[in-house]
């Protein structure tokens, strides 16, 4: 299984002159607000594809860890963070995306720091390339790992051109490829790493590491490219999964509860329903809601499973052959959302997003612009559950009633979005695209805030993540950590 990067515009070519699919949804009232905003370059058909292969298996020896600048001192655990940060990928279990900030009015460099700098005797990959999102500590330290595999924690100054990196951490030949840290409210740090060279000889393992980038312990997540984020449950336990699609609960202290078997996992990270129900989204088709184990047991159980083939809405699709990943329309990568009834929201690589209820069945489906490997933004849910926020692969940011899946609003960009979205307190909507802006939208009307260029244009893929201050992190495809305040 192959991991993404952009694609040219060579392959983006052979797609002219396929018929793109008309959006559907239920009807509703008023008629949705299609915003067509001005655009510096035309919008660039794209769809991930698979980074080379390594040419070779490598060994692992004991992990690097680079201390920086002077760390933070251990704190005692605390029962309820001080800061809550951005604890983990899309916020929080149920991945809604929302922040309790509000983000910069008027957008504006603060720092940056260039991660190509950063040494890196093994790296998995060897280019500078960041695809993951920004975790951020309750003490206000944030840290991103990048494609060739290190894992950096960085302090905002405050003052100055640079973002202060305080240690780095790289386990040799391994990278934790799309996986956005998850932050415990004592300051634990957890990330999978995984190895090897062809996907099928990749190893995960996951680490926990001390606020000073120490290893606490690790547990090996077996055969499988581990490049999925893990999610903290309000209890402390971690779910992660492996690319081999083992599910795996594991304890604040490092024991492995329970473990469950899915399909084959590209980047989505697990759901965490308000029951208990893990839901995770696989490459072979299938959407997993997973049941933990009674008292005494190991292993969790299939609940049930939704397969997105089944319903394969309007439009005529996009396909090709795969590899890439993705581009043959079935399974996804995205990252569930549950909202606050239970319902799962969930877009998939035929370009349609769904809401399935609790039990497994369809509770409508919304037909996006077709286009290969049509969704991989995880979804944001508004407070009051009413509207989801979603990008796509063709048609830029998608608004949706929850209630039936009617559009509300849609915002057209250039280029494409990978980035999941981030909602700040004031209801305004953030999102990287592959043309190489953060874009800042209106989520009740779907007007353009503002328009943030991306320093030499380079393709931005991370959730953007806001800290305590109203700074959103971001990192890109030229391995650029930027930290953007109020100019």
């Amino acid at each position: 299984m192959h991991h993404l990067r952009l694609r040219t515009r060579g392959f983006a070519a052979i797609l002219v002159g396929l018929i793109v699919g008309l959006l559907s949804g239920c009807e509703a009232t008023p008629a949705p607000i299609i915003v067509q905003q001005p655009v510096s370059q035309a919008p660039v058909s794209q769809a991930p594809v698979s980074d080379p292969p390594l040419a070779e298996s490598v060994t692992v020896t004991p992990p690097e860890v680079v201390t920086l600048a002077a760390a933070p001192p251990l704190a005692a655990p605390l029962a309820v963070p001080v800061m809550i940060g951005r604890p983990q990928y899309q916020m929080d279990a149920q991945h809604s995306g929302r922040s309790p900030y509000a983000g910069p009015a008027q957008p504006v460099l603060l720092r940056s720091f260039d991660s190509a700098a950063v040494p890196n005797k093994s790296p998995a990959t060897p280019k500078a390339d960041i695809q993951s999102s920004a975790a951020i500590g309750p003490d206000g330290t944030i840290y991103l790992g990048d494609l060739p595999g290190t894992l950096m924690a960085f302090r905002d100054p405050g003052t100055g051109k640079d973002l202060e990196l305080i240690w780095r951490f790289h386990p040799e030949g391994e990278s934790s490829f799309h996986s956005t840290p998850a932050i415990a409210a004592d300051g634990t740090i957890y990330l999978g790493f995984s190895t090897g060279g062809l996907p099928a000889d990749a190893h995960g393992t996951f680490y926990a590491l001390d606020p000073r980038g120490q290893v606490l312990w690790t547990v090996d997540l077996g055969a499988g490219r581990q490049s999925s984020s893990p999610t903290l449950g309000p209890d402390g336990t971690v779910y992660v999964t492996s690319g081999a699609g083992k599910l795996f609960a594991i304890s604040p202290t490092g024991q492995t509860l329970w473990t469950a078997q899915t399909g084959l996992i590209l980047k989505a990270s697990p759901a965490l329903g308000q029951d208990g129900t893990v839901y995770v989204a696989s490459m072979n088709d299938k959407l997993y809601a997973i049941a933990p184990p009674a008292a005494g047991l190991t292993e969790g159980s299939v609940r049930w499973t939704f397969r997105f083939g089944e319903f394969p809405g309007e439009g005529t699709p996009v396909v090709a052959p795969a590899p890439p990943s993705g581009s043959d329309g079935l399974g996804s990568g995205a990252t569930p959302t549950v909202g606050p009834d239970g319902t799962i929201y969930i877009g998939a690589d035929n370009s349609n997003m769904y809401a399935i209820a609790p039990d497994g069945q369809l509770k409508w489906q919304f037909a996006a612009e077709r286009e290969l490997a049509g969704i991989w933004s995880s979804a944001a849910l508004s407070a009051d559950g009413q509207t989801l926020y979603f990008g796509a692969n063709k048609g830029g940011v998608y608004a949706l009633r929850t209630g039936d899946g009617s559009l509300v609003w849609q915002y057209s960009i250039g280029g494409s979005i990978y980035s999941s979205l981030t909602l700040d307190a004031n209801g305004v909507l953030y999102t990287g695209s592959t043309a190489g802006h953060l874009i800042a939208i209106d989520s009740r009307t779907g007007t353009q805030v503002w328009d943030y260029t991306n320093p030499a244009n380079a393709s931005v893929w991370t959730a953007p993540a806001l800290d305590s201050d109203g700074n959103l992190l971001i990192g890109d495809r030229a391995g650029l950590v930027s930290l953007i305040g109020n100019g």
